[in-house]
């Protein structure tokens, strides 16, 4: 296989040069190529030869790395043009090979009308979640959504040679093929190592994806050719060319069986005294139960979050961060606040280090793990290995992340409400539930303190407890 390496032949040391390449391939074929890269030779020390990063490399040119990876990528590319054309009687030399890789590098310079030239479909899928982001239409961490899916996208019509797709030339065997890639890129990432440079360790893929995660970056991807067969950019986008049965198969989900913190084991919890280490973690892990919210929107929390009604039920309210600009209104997410956690509150405000430090991180959900190993919540429960195709048997404690408080408040809340439509007045789904009844915020209070039996109480304008409590059994 051909190697391609920077060729570097000065004694400068320090200032601006211009780069040349080599592309060797045995010992029969060795080609080089003038490029207009011009590199501080500072920022070239912190490259390999065959421009990869150095290890433990962090800061570098992002410019200077992208322009390495296209250049290359076009002698490659080249190469392997020249090298089929060859197999089929056409030879080539030096200045064939610095041709092709031109017309690779610049094609508006061969196209015979460059104004009918059309972006591409990374190029357009790109102008899109600009759009998204300039106009709002979604929620920042949504837009983060988009470009994740266009980056994966991006390598795998790379790696499938399909780079110069139009959106109109994405097919449905495409859809199952990019569905696949997603699963398992992990495969590919120590074939082509340059496609993965400057990413993150924790965005490389290191182990097989769920199908749940490859079906969440198909419906983005959904998203983005529906709008353009809106915008009649399309004739039709290449989800509807799927028949509903192929549909429903590359979009499948499947969930687990749900896990959550029994009644017992929370209290267990409540009550257990922890080490220092963990006493951060176990207030902030209780808080985010009783409130239930995503760790998005918990981070953002402070006490100006805080409001009391005027019978003395203090709640929280905040604008979900996932939702908001997709709800018809701005009306904030209200929940009550039970007795052990306005004491956390009280002593601790917001200011959890271990939730709102480390950006990028999973350092609360290990802890949380250590939490519940600390407090001897083991018990087993199932859970689904992508890997081997498997059911395994695994210890709560595991399993333990923020994810867990909101599983475990959506279920102690949801089993202490009266089913409404047991009487049979009304199917589910029906709007008329929605018309004639609403939980206000004391509805919600009672029902809460019963689910996780605390006792009701009141309080003053300063989260001071200034009524008897109402034990719940």
């Amino acid at each position: 296989m051909e190697r391609i390496t920077i060729y570097l032949r000065t004694t400068k040391t320090s200032g601006k040069i211009k780069l040349r390449f080599r592309l060797t391939e045995g010992r029969s074929v060795q080609l080089f190529h003038k490029s207009d890269i011009e590199a501080d030779l500072n920022d070239l020390k912190k490259f390999n030869p065959d421009g990869s990063l150095k290890p433990r490399i962090t800061v570098y040119n992002e410019d200077l790395r992208k322009a390495l990876d296209r250049e290359i990528d076009a002698m490659r590319e080249a190469y392997s043009q020249l090298k089929q054309n060859a197999a089929n009687g056409t030879d080539f030399d030096a200045k064939d090979f610095e041709l092709r890789i031109d017309m690779i590098l610049n094609p508006d310079k061969y196209d015979a009308d460059k104004a009918s030239r059309k972006e591409s479909l990374i190029e357009r899928f790109r102008r899109y979640i600009a759009g998204l982001r300039e106009f709002g239409t979604v929620a920042p961490s949504r837009a983060d959504i988009y470009k994740t899916t266009c980056d994966k996208l991006e390598r795998y019509l790379i790696i499938t040679k399909k780079s110069r797709y139009l959106p109109e030339n994405f097919t449905t065997e495409d859809i199952w093929g990019f569905r696949d890639f997603i699963i398992n890129e992990y495969k590919y990432v120590a074939k082509y190592p340059r496609l993965y440079d400057g990413l993150r360790k924790t965005s490389v893929p290191q182990h097989v994806a769920t199908q749940n995660t490859a079906t969440a970056k198909l419906r983005t991807l959904q998203s983005f050719f529906n709008d353009l067969e809106g915008d009649d950019e399309i004739v039709k986008s290449p989800f509807r060319r799927l028949s509903r049965g192929r549909r429903n198969e590359v979009m499948r989900e499947q969930y687990d069986e749900p896990y959550f913190l029994y009644h017992e084991e929370f209290q267990t919890i409540l009550k257990t005294e922890v080490p220092e280490s963990l006493s951060s973690t176990k207030d902030a892990f209780l808080l985010q139960c009783a409130i239930g919210c995503r760790i998005s929107d918990f981070r953002k929390l402070t006490m100006d979050n805080i409001a009391v009604t005027e019978d003395g039920i203090p709640y929280v309210r905040y604008l979900p961060k996932k939702t908001m600009r997709a709800q018809l209104d701005r009306k904030e997410k209200t929940t009550p606040l039970m007795l052990f956690a306005v004491e956390i509150i009280r002593r601790k405000g917001f200011d959890f280090d271990v939730v709102r430090h480390n950006p990028g991180t999973n350092m609360y959900n290990k802890k949380i793990k250590e939490l519940l190993e600390y407090c001897k919540i083991n018990r087993i429960v199932s859970r689904f290995n992508e890997a081997s195709g498997t059911m395994e048997r695994v210890s709560l404690s595991s399993l333990g992340s923020s994810k867990l408080c909101r599983k475990t408040h959506i279920d102690m809340a949801s089993k202490v409400q009266v089913n409404m439509y047991a009487t049979g007045h009304h199917s589910i789904g029906s709007s008329a539930v929605g018309h004639y009844s609403v939980l206000e915020i004391r509805d919600l209070f009672i029902l809460l303190c019963a689910a996780f039996r605390q006792p009701q109480f009141r309080v003053d304008g300063n989260l001071n407890v200034i009524s008897e409590l109402e034990t719940i059994m």
